[in-house]
């Protein structure tokens, strides 16, 4: 076989010398590349036209000033060349990327070829390589920039098979390049992702680039999410030449995302588990953001009107109906939105609803971009409030009424207790005697009330009994016929068993009577009056009125007329102290009292009324499973006499002066003292002993109580009687413990006063009084 280096060989013999230096000289001048021809020192010697243009030298360097191309290199490219020149190693030698210096400064990147001519001469071939060089550099950018990123980018060829893989590839699938090279990426892909493998391949090989999620699976067998940008790849004439695929991990953002939801949801669930409406509104006083609570509250609540479901990107304004309250909203939001401050206010609505506003802004990094306008329904907590204001305004009362009931108590002993006096005189005149019963009337009737105060007061003694209510609704009515005019009828309608119910029985008296007469006063043209005794189950409203004493069962007791009925504006207020509606005629006492007896018996009370048909008061009272107690014999009649020494201590003196009295009327010597220190003082100077001390509780400095411990320490035998209007349960349990001291109820009547004295003062059967008859100190 002839080669082509033969023919060549062959035809070169051929041809005449001066043929072939004509060709030489032919291909020389016209070659594209820049060809010179230098000497062993790197002198040009010959340039072609390509030469003599760019380096700006003559095609025959011979008649001009010497050129040396070496330099016109870097320094290290023209000592290896010059090197080249003189070895003439026979052979072509090639400087790649050598930089060619154009007067000193960079001119361009060229590839070198030295062709040996013999006779110390070489031909320099120069190609310019710079737009070569620069297209190597671009893709070693390129691929530094792939292999730099720590997203997985790989190619994949016509047959979809991997030709290309980053250095990322090896990190985040744990696969190697040459596990990966020639496969096609379905090894990658976990088996769920069958589907979106048919459908990014199916958009490739139609020309158009597929997005989305998928899921791998790494070497360990562990999966893991990736976003995933796959785009085909054609080359310049339009062929497919396959695909490039960027694949980022996306396990943490994916963590963080349900997170993020985690605790969305977690604040979305506390925002609508409020009892309240919450909306979000923009600086354009538009809906952005809507719980739950709006579904919560009626349509109409603060202010707004909202009939269906809000919609986002609407104006709030859009559900207020009212124009100048639309304007007053829209200004407080511009408030809010200008200081950046909170702004509340309360409304309400025309069924008596109380409304909460709170209008606070919305802050994203210290920027107000609009207001959160909150709803919530307040009405129940005003209920309480105003649950609290009346129990605060009882407990005012009651201290008051205890303060109060001690001063009237004395006054009004000091007038029974005369006027009884006068009456124990035989020969007072007709005329008089009446009128010092008139007198003895209206105290009672004084005391009476000062009782009604002490309702208000836990203060205030109680004889707490079983009642049985028939029996105390009976005993109401009796008291209330009296007042009843022939216009109206009374009814009464008892429970069908005992109704035991365990009360102070005066006060249930009162009770049913305050209550009478306010029916009374409601029928002033008649009607009917009905009192009637049930035993009911409670309801839930009910039993959270009595803390949960559901279990046990409850007598109601109604009192019920058909007369004028209660204002709706008015039933609020029907149970606080001093409010009445009976102009100068009542005291507005009477609904407190009852509301306060009603409550000391662990009950409550309800009410209905309609204007002009009639008023219904409910009195819930717990039923006990015990005997009734029985009735309380009553006082003694006429005034005991007896014989001892007795020590009265009080520090007003119309009731000092009155016990003195009617003690020595009955026989007794009597030492007053004004204080418990007098008293004190004059026990101890005494040469005989005191037989009873008779002390008021409640004097300035040491009390009565106080006074009969010091006294009984020191004179153990000496019997005591305690004078109060009222004492606390702890300390009267306390006193009567001794059974050598009394309590005496004020205002006490003289008779009961000189029975007990007797009582304690009375000699052992046989045996004779301590005290000679000596006369009064």
């Amino acid at each position: 076989m002839v080669t082509a280096k033969t023919s060549c060989q062959k035809l070169s013999a051929a041809v005449p010398a001066v043929a072939r230096q004509d060709w030489w000289r032919c291909f020389f001048e016209q070659a594209e590349d820049a060809q010179l021809v230098c000497d062993a020192e790197g002198l040009v010697v010959e340039a072609n036209r390509r030469a003599a243009q760019l380096f700006g030298i003559p095609s025959t360097p011979g008649n001009s000033e010497p050129f040396s191309f070496c330099q016109a290199l870097t320094a290290a490219a023209g000592r290896k060349l010059r090197e080249l020149f003189r070895t003439g190693r026979g052979g072509q030698e090639d400087l790649t990327a050598v930089t060619v210096l154009c007067e000193g400064q960079l001119g361009f990147i060229a590839d070198l070829r030295i062709t040996p001519l013999g006779e110390g001469v070489s031909l320099v071939t120069v190609r310019d390589a710079s737009r070569r060089w620069r297209m190597e550099s671009q893709v070693q950018r390129l691929m530094t920039a792939v292999n730099s990123t720590t997203d997985v980018v790989f190619l994949a060829d016509a047959e979809f098979r991997l030709a290309f893989v980053n250095v990322a590839f090896q990190t985040v699938t744990g696969y190697t390049i040459e596990d990966a090279l020639g496969r096609t990426a379905d090894f990658l892909r976990a088996p769920a992702s069958e589907q979106k493998i048919k459908d990014y391949l199916c958009r490739i090989s139609a020309g158009m680039e597929w997005q989305g999620e998928l899921e791998n699976v790494r070497t360990d067998g562990v999966s893991y999410p990736v976003e995933a940008t796959i785009s085909p790849i054609y080359d310049g004439k339009g062929t497919f030449l396959g695909y490039v695929s960027f694949e980022r991990d996306i396990s943490q953002k994916k963590r963080l995302q349900n997170e993020l939801r985690i605790e969305h949801n977690h604040v979305l669930s506390i925002i609508n588990s409020l009892d309240a409406a919450v909306y979000t509104v923009d600086r354009q006083f538009r809906l952005s953001h809507i719980n739950e609570g709006w579904k919560k509250l009626p349509s109409q609540h603060g202010w707004l009107n909202i009939q269906s479901a809000p919609r986002a990107g609407c104006s709030l304004f859009d559900y207020v109906d009212d124009p100048l309250k639309k304007a007053e909203l829209r200004a407080l939001f511009e408030k809010v939105m200008a200081t950046g401050r909170a702004e509340e206010m309360q409304s309400v609505s025309p069924d008596h609803s109380q409304w909460s506003m709170k209008i606070a802004p919305w802050l994203h990094e210290g920027e107000v971009r609009g207001v959160i306008y909150v709803v919530s329904d307040q009405t129940q907590f005003h209920a309480l409030q105003q649950q609290l204001y009346q129990a605060q305004k009882m407990e005012i009362i009651g201290a008051l009424a205890a303060g109060v009931a001690h001063d009237f108590n004395n006054l009004l002993q000091a007038i029974r207790g005369n006027a009884g006096l006068l009456l124990l005189e035989a020969g007072l005149p007709g005329r008089v005697r009446h009128q010092v019963q008139q007198i003895d009337q209206a105290a009672t009737r004084a005391a009476d009330i000062t009782q009604q105060l002490l309702s208000f007061s836990r203060a205030a003694d109680e004889n707490v009994a079983v009642l049985d209510f028939n029996q105390v609704i009976r005993e109401a009515c009796d008291l209330a016929l009296r007042s009843l005019s022939c216009k109206v009828e009374l009814k009464l309608e008892p429970a069908l068993a005992p109704a035991k119910v365990r009360m102070d029985t005066t006060r249930a008296q009162q009770l049913l009577l305050n209550l009478c007469v306010n029916a009374l006063d409601a029928m002033p043209q008649g009607g009917q009056l009905v009192l009637r005794n049930t035993v009911v189950p409670l309801s839930p409203s009910q039993v959270e009125k009595v803390h949960g004493a559901a279990s046990h069962r409850f007598l109601c007791c109604s009192v019920s007329d058909n007369g004028v009925g209660i204002a709706r504006e008015h039933l609020p207020r029907i149970f606080d102290p001093f409010f009445t509606t009976k102009d100068k005629k009542g005291t507005g006492l009477g609904l407190a009292i009852v509301h306060g007896i009603v409550k000391q018996a662990s009950g409550f009370i309800e009410v209905e009324s309609t204007p002009d048909h009639g008023t219904t008061f409910f009195i819930y009272l717990p039923l006990v499973e015990a005997d009734v107690t029985p009735k309380a014999r009553p006082s003694r009649l006429g005034l005991a006499k007896g014989t001892g020494r007795v020590l009265v201590v009080d520090d007003l003196d119309l009731v000092l002066d009155f016990t003195r009295t009617f003690l020595l009327t009955a026989g007794y010597q009597v030492i007053v003292a004004s204080s418990a220190e007098d008293a004190l003082a004059i026990l101890e100077s005494q040469e005989k002993p005191v037989d009873l001390l008779f002390t008021d509780y409640n004097m300035a400095g040491m009390n009565g109580w106080q006074l009969i411990r010091q006294a009984t320490a020191n004179w153990p035998n000496m019997k005591c009687i305690l004078a109060s209007g009222y004492l606390e349960e702890g300390e009267r349990c306390q006193i009567e413990q001794d059974v050598n001291i009394r309590i005496l109820d004020k205002p006490f009547h003289m008779c009961d006063a000189a029975g007990l004295i007797a009582d304690m003062l009375a000699p052992p059967a046989g045996s004779l009084s301590q005290n000679d008859a000596e006369p009064s100190l």
